[in-house]
């Protein structure tokens, strides 16, 4: 895997993100939405790329996000779309 061509371009930080970083985002976003990846970081005061900010939101931050198992009806559909469907 390699890096996007951002992170070659700027100075930013790799790596886990700090609590501190993850507030920061989510108040920008919050406030005054997503827009153009890119423009978030500088803008939202963080030293990462737009593609980072974007994947930590989408997939860990998003305040909608369900975390768990799922309910016994969620489970029984699944299964029965698995059966008509298949692994497609």
């Amino acid at each position: 895997m390699g890096h996007h061509s951002c992170c070659n371009q700027q100075k930013v930080k790799r790596g886990l993100w700090s609590p501190e970083e993850d507030e920061k985002l989510v108040r920008y976003i919050t406030t005054h939405g997503y827009g153009c990846w890119s423009e978030v970081p500088e803008k939202a005061g963080l030293q990462r790329c737009g593609k980072s900010c974007r994947l930590r939101w989408i997939n860990y931050l998003r305040p909608d996000i369900r975390r768990g198992r799922f309910s016994p009806e969620e489970e029984k559909l699944i299964i029965s779309l698995h059966a008509i469907v298949g692994n497609r």
